[in-house]
């Protein structure tokens, strides 16, 4: 027998009351009688002194006490076996699979569920931390003693749509543990595995589940969706969207965990592209896929000096209009999204837009130039794997250049021996590229890497959304690149939601909006769409069976406390002294 609030041991002090009820002796009232026959009985009673009498057997007396212990009791929340002793961390795997509906209820409201059981046997006075594990580690509920609170802090939280941070939580809590002896660390989760001196409360079982796994479009009118079957033979309907009208529609039938992907028709011009798995199954978060169509408007650039070998590059990019001008003219010219330099610089540069200085002899935004020296060494890429976009598909074989001019600052993407021959870097003012040397000097603009590394520089200094993001997932930490010509700049999530670009959150599923205003009223917008973390996507995976002691604490937590059986004797005992005391009156 435990007891899960001692404190209600006060009441206790009831008995005494009770008691001395009984001892005391009534107060004697004066009356007049025709005779004091029937009163000798009870001479001596009232002629003592002393204000307390003998205690008399009595019936009533024997009810109350048993009443008052039963009230005791109660309030002292009895409870057999199990129930938690210590202080407590509870931590919730938040991620995209705990909404499987299983048995009419998702994974984590079971989760809930046992994490509410495990609270009705709390201790008075114990703490409890409860810890979210979604994308991002959160501390719901720090170190609290008040149930209530604690309820209500479990009874808030919701699955995210992608992936959860169970490593940073358990951490998280096992640093607390060494602050607080005897911690209790519980993971309500339905893959993870479990780690030392961690308990895990496994909720879920293995389902059947289809989910979209891809959704591509060709200029033709065609959409290929990419559908996995993860469990039995299922026959399903697709359903297209264009622009939130139905389009198309398709049934494939899948075998036994086959992958297979369906053509679906579009009109000839749309913007999204919206399919969906008709009907419900485990996962309804995978039943749903979405492609953007990127329309967004050409970049304008202005070529300081002539150089035919740049002007042919620039031309391969369709969106990019050029204007040939000269180095002190350009900064003149307003609205430039790139600014190309060969040779000479004007005396200030652009305060805003993207630029690319070839052989300058200057410093342009951070980047310095040291003394011109001859080659020695192997032409080679960075091994920085940020700069890996730069230099992809490039041979470096066969390379020569006559001088060059080391370059300092930045972050160094070709190098020449130990010396950075091309440097980039990002600032408030735009993205900036500096080749050290002049292209005539070389025979690079004859090989095959000069149109692949000015490609690859393009689209650096000018990016295109849906290079810029790539495919992303819910949950993913996105950073956009500020347009330091825009006077605002903000993203629509896909509930309407506006936010900035420093505090941007990809949590919802659907299409997301960029918004970029300027300052003439111009304004671009650009579509993207985020999904579910598709590792979440396969719920037939489910992990440990979890901690033998927690599930039987968690199946026996609502049995285990007697305080509402106490009070049903105290009510029943309390009908029984009432109708005892009728009698007796």
């Amino acid at each position: 027998m435990q007891w899960l609030n001692p404190a209600g041991a006060w009441a206790l002090l009831s008995l005494a009351i009770i008691t001395a009820l009984y001892l005391l002796k009534r107060q004697s009232v004066r009356m007049q009688a025709p005779s004091l026959l029937l009163w000798r009985s009870a001479m001596q009673e009232q002629t003592a002194s002393r204000p307390f009498q003998k205690l008399k057997k009595n019936i009533l007396y024997f009810l109350q006490i048993l009443l008052a212990l039963l009230l005791s009791a109660s309030l002292m929340r009895p409870a057999v076996g199990g129930g938690m002793q210590g202080e407590t961390v509870f931590i919730f795997d938040l991620s995209a699979s705990m909404q499987t509906r299983e048995n009419g209820e998702t994974r984590l409201e079971s989760a809930q569920q046992k994490a509410l059981a495990l609270l009705d046997g709390m201790h008075a006075g114990d703490c409890v931390t409860v810890l979210s594990a979604g994308a991002q580690v959160r501390q719901t509920i720090t170190r609290c003693s008040d149930a209530a609170q604690v309820r209500a802090a479990v009874q808030r939280l919701e699955a995210e749509n992608g992936t959860a941070d169970l490593t940073g939580a358990v951490s998280l809590a096992k640093a607390m543990a060494r602050d607080i002896p005897g911690l209790n660390v519980i993971v309500f989760s339905d893959t993870f595995a479990g780690d030392e001196g961690v308990q895990v409360v496994r909720v879920g079982t293995p389902q059947d589940n289809c989910a979209l796994l891809g959704l591509s479009c060709t200029q033709e009118g065609q959409a290929f969706a990419r559908v996995a079957n993860y469990g039995a033979a299922a026959e399903i309907t697709l359903e297209c969207y264009a622009d939130g009208r139905l389009c198309d529609m398709a049934v494939l039938t899948l075998a036994e965990g086959e992958n297979a992907s369906a053509i679906l028709q579009t009109p000839e011009e749309f913007m999204v592209l919206r399919v969906v798995i008709a009907g419900e199954d485990a996962l309804v978060l995978d039943n749903e896929r979405y492609y953007v169509r990127t329309e967004e408007s050409g970049y304008s650039a202005v070529l300081c000096n002539e150089n035919v070998f740049l002007e042919k590059a620039l031309k391969l990019r369709t969106d990019i209009t050029v204007l040939r001008t000269t180095a002190e003219e350009s900064t003149a010219i307003e609205n430039i999204d790139l600014y190309i330099y060969d040779g000479a610089l004007p005396e200030t540069l652009p305060d805003i837009g993207a630029v690319l200085a070839v052989n300058p002899q200057a410093q342009v935004r951070g980047i310095s130039c040291e003394e011109e020296k001859e080659p020695s060494g192997v032409l080679r890429a960075s091994a920085d794997a940020s700069m890996q976009s730069l230099t992809q598909h490039l041979l470096l074989e066969t390379i020569a250049l006559r001088s060059f001019t080391p370059l300092t600052g930045g972050q160094s993407v070709l190098l020449q021996g130990g010396d950075t021959l091309l440097a980039v870097q990002q600032d408030a003012q735009g993205r900036t590229a500096v080749l050290g040397f002049d292209l005539h000097d070389s025979n690079l603009p004859l090989k095959a890497d000069f149109p692949v590394l000015m490609q690859n520089l393009l689209s650096y200094l000018l990016p295109q959304l849906r290079q810029e993001i790539g495919q992303v997932s819910c949950g993913d930490v996105l950073t956009l690149m500020e347009d330091a010509r825009a006077q605002t700049s903000y993203v629509l999530s896909p509930a309407g939601q506006k936010m900035p670009l420093d505090a941007l959150t990809t949590n919802e599923q659907g299409v997301y909006t960029l918004v970029r205003q300027y300052a003439d009223g111009g304004e671009r917008r650009a579509q993207f769409a985020v999904h579910g973390a598709e590792s979440e996507y396969d719920v037939r995976v489910v992990g440990a069976q979890g901690s033998a002691s927690i599930a039987q604490q968690t199946r026996s937590a609502a049995g285990r406390e007697l305080t509402s059986w106490v009070l049903l004797a105290f009510l029943t005992l309390l009908l029984v002294e009432w109708g005892v005391s009728r009698r007796v009156a």
